[in-house]
């Protein structure tokens, strides 16, 4: 069987799709909520850094004034290919009514968003994008567990030091579990972090939790304005029929990258010594 647009709701088309899938995906993505968004169509993307000011000095009149140049440098992206297959069965693709679209993109975003921030978390992925434990982070001594906010606070200072300012936390659920049970002080029932409507705020930012926090990571903390994820002209999505069983594939294609423009600015809060 082949599904053809003429008798094919609107809500099922491949653009559809696509887009419902890059709207989970940046909605649910650890990657896409902590680092800033960038499209392109083009195979890869540079971006351009300012590293040094051109210097000034001290003159008297009509001394000669010496020529300075500031320095640049850039950083390349190269988006590259995360893809998810889902089957579906001839009878959903026949009675189903637009709703089944959800089901579809859940699937299929979630592989993607699974695999964006598999590679954003961890060190290297093979055919995958370096991720947060490739780069050279500034590291913030936690110990064996957190028993107070002064790393986050300490966090916060190093990331400034560095040029960068510190917009959101990334942590493990049990160290997210963990921070929410902390108290004010010892022998107290009262939390020191109170719960909001979108979740934790510590140090003033907001927290967002992934299950793929590697172990001796207490908490990342990510300056929006020096971490990209670039995508590539959306995600492609294809039916074809499943030669196999009764029912079809549904193939979605995206293509991203990661970029860290200052490293240093990242921080990592771990057991050092």
């Amino acid at each position: 069987m082949t599904m053809l647009r003429t008798n094919t709701a609107d809500a099922f088309t491949p653009e559809d799709y696509g887009k419902a899938v890059d709207l989970a995906v940046k909605a649910t993505s650890v990657a896409a909520r902590t680092a800033t968004v960038v499209g392109t169509d083009k195979k890869q993307i540079n971006f351009p850094l300012w590293t040094a000011d051109p210097a000034v000095g001290w003159y008297n009149e009509n001394d000669v004034i010496a020529e300075t140049d500031g320095a640049t440098d850039e950083v390349e992206v190269i988006p590259t290919k995360t893809a998810g297959l889902t089957p579906i069965s001839n009878e959903l693709a026949k009675d189903s009514t637009p709703e089944a679209l959800d089901l579809i993109a859940a699937g299929l975003s979630n592989q993607i968003t699974r695999a964006i921030d598999g590679a954003y978390l961890a060190n290297t992925t093979a055919k995958g994008p370096d991720g947060l434990l490739s780069i050279a982070y500034t590291g913030v001594e936690t110990g064996a567990s957190l028993a107070n906010l002064d790393p986050f606070v300490a966090a916060r200072f190093a990331a400034k030091t560095h040029g960068s300012d510190l917009t959101s936390w990334i942590v493990s659920p049990a160290q997210a579990e963990a921070l929410s049970k902390l108290k004010v002080a010892s022998g107290s029932n009262q939390t020191l972090i109170q719960f909001v409507e979108d979740g934790l705020t510590v140090a003033g930012l907001p927290v967002v939790v992934s299950d793929q926090v590697d172990a001796n990571t207490k908490f990342w903390g990510i300056p929006k304005a020096h971490v990209v994820l670039v995508m590539r002209e959306g995600t492609r999505v294809e039916r074809f029929p499943n030669v196999q069983r009764d029912g079809q594939w549904v193939r979605a294609v995206s293509r991203l990258g990661i970029g860290f423009l200052n490293p240093a600015g990242v921080v990592r809060g771990y057991k050092i010594a």
